[in-house]
């Protein structure tokens, strides 16, 4: 399963430059059922799996097992061995199933009938007192940028924090507004407030190569723009040094 989103820099160049060489196409499509996902349109899963960046990549059995899981940009030297691994574990995973199948389908000893009266403990069904589990609870999508009010913060230079009552989904995140006013005015013009990259964190784009949320907290101003770090190490780094960031990124 491949994590990828339509802002993903990084995703595109992976695509690109890793997935067209020879050997991972060979090894992806004869290994494995490639499954893309688009990490906006299925929030839930995301959120399930604990994908916490961009690209992501995880190499699971047919019973959803994970067997391994690839975080960040990936070249070809870097992709292959973990490939490699992922599809070992998978076949010793097999070998145990079938293992197990095997034993399962050797014949059995017969059942002794116990008479009446008979001082042998019989062990109760199994199945008596089972009942249906209880399926998870259904979790909340969070708000994007921590739930804090984007025309808020960037007009009066403090977190201000919305609220669920007043909520709107915008590329794919879902935003809260601490008033209707908020609101309106970012409707009306949401690139005037919606940060840079889609508010992924420049730092770790750059120097991990994963597109990583960033926190409003942790926000500053480059080029009049607002860029989103995702803490105070690396918002210490991009103030430092904004260009050394920013003119790194890949092409979105």
């Amino acid at each position: 399963m491949k994590f990828t989103a339509e802002w993903c820099g990084y995703c595109k160049k992976m695509e690109k430059e890793t997935f067209t060489k020879p050997n991972v196409a060979d090894a992806v499509n004869q290994n494995f059922v490639p499954v893309l996902v688009d990490a906006d349109k299925h929030e839930a899963l995301v959120e399930h799996l604990q994908i916490k960046g961009l690209p992501a990549m995880l190499i699971v059995s047919p019973e959803m097992v994970i067997l391994e899981k690839i975080s960040g940009y990936q070249t070809e030297e870097k992709l292959m061995p973990k490939i490699t691994v992922g599809l070992a574990k998978f076949r010793s995973r097999q070998n145990a199933n079938s293992a197990v199948a095997s034993k399962a389908a050797a014949p059995q000893p017969p059942t002794r009938a116990v008479s009446a009266g008979s001082s042998e403990v019989v062990a109760p069904s199994p199945f008596a007192q089972t009942t249906a589990p209880t399926p998870p609870p259904q979790k909340t999508i969070q708000p994007a940028f921590g739930g804090l009010c984007l025309p808020a913060v960037n007009e009066t230079r403090s977190l201000v924090s919305g609220t669920p009552k007043i909520a709107a989904r915008y590329r794919g995140k879902v935003l809260y507004f601490s008033e209707q006013k908020y609101l309106d005015k970012f409707k009306q013009d949401p690139a005037k407030y919606w940060p840079q990259r889609d508010g992924a964190c420049p730092v770790t784009a750059v120097e991990d190569q994963q597109q990583v949320e960033g926190q409003l907290q942790f926000a500053a101003m480059f080029r009049d723009k607002l860029w989103v770090t995702r803490d105070a190490e690396s918002m210490k780094k991009f103030v430092d040094n904004p260009a050394r960031y920013v003119d790194a990124l890949p092409a979105q």
